[in-house]
């Protein structure tokens, strides 16, 4: 029997005249990593090849990519899908993205206070000018919210840290889509301020405490949505 994936909808990608495979890769994993896709969503290849307007080729090649990483799921003449996630997996995620991006943060607030912040501290404004209460605007907090994190650790100028967060941004991602599941999302940036504050101070320490605790409190919500998809199922 054919598995129902009605309640699973395409996000909107952009398309592009040239067929090329660096453009859809980079396009997945943006809306991976914001989101976008949902955890055991499957990824047709057909569907994504009329949402990007281009042939099979740099599709198929994308997902090869993805799922050689580990952040898609992918058997022979089946359609590739993103993993299911349960709580014990994404607390491990949680673990060991919090030893990386505190790690960037810490890097980059030695190097914080000689770099110009203002344009990451733009971004931030951007988050606290959204409506939340309209889904077109939770899309473009979770977008906003991935491009100040990954503003913030660049920083750190560590080509090789900024790689390994990038593949566990990948894996937790997904679980973004149950923020916006609702009507209504809680924001949750309140510590951003506080983590460039500190970086422009030097403060690797201080930085590292204030991003442990925007990523944990953003998690304690997904956390209970998990719980109580958990305990409706049961």
């Amino acid at each position: 029997m054919p598995k129902d994936t009605s309640r699973f909808a395409m996000p909107q990608l952009k398309s592009t005249p040239v067929s090329t495979i660096d453009h859809v890769y980079s396009e997945l994993k943006s809306a991976l990593m914001a989101g976008e896709f949902a955890p055991g969503q499957p990824l047709p290849l057909e569907e994504l090849a009329v949402a990007f307007g281009t042939s099979h080729m740099p599709v198929r090649e994308a997902l090869n990519r993805l799922s050689a990483a580990g952040v898609l799921e992918s058997e022979p003449r089946k359609t590739t899908r993103v993993p299911v996630i349960t709580v014990d997996r994404l607390r491990s995620l949680l673990e060991v993205r919090l030893l990386n991006e505190k790690q960037a943060v810490m890097w980059a607030a030695e190097r914080g206070a000689r770099q110009d912040l203002k344009p990451i501290g733009e971004i931030n404004s951007k988050l606290d000018q959204l409506d939340l209460s309209k889904k077109a605007d939770i899309r473009k907090y979770l977008k906003l919210n991935q491009s100040f994190h990954f503003s913030v650790y660049g920083l750190c100028q560590n080509r090789t840290l900024m790689n390994t967060i990038e593949i566990l941004w990948l894996q937790a991602g997904p679980v973004l889509s149950l923020r916006r599941s609702g009507d209504i999302m809680l924001p949750a940036h309140d510590d951003h301020a506080e983590i460039l504050a500190q970086i422009g101070k030097g403060n690797g320490a201080a930085a590292a405490a204030a991003l442990e605790h925007d990523i944990v409190e953003a998690h304690d919500e997904i956390f209970a949505i998990l719980a109580d998809m958990s305990g409706n199922a049961a």
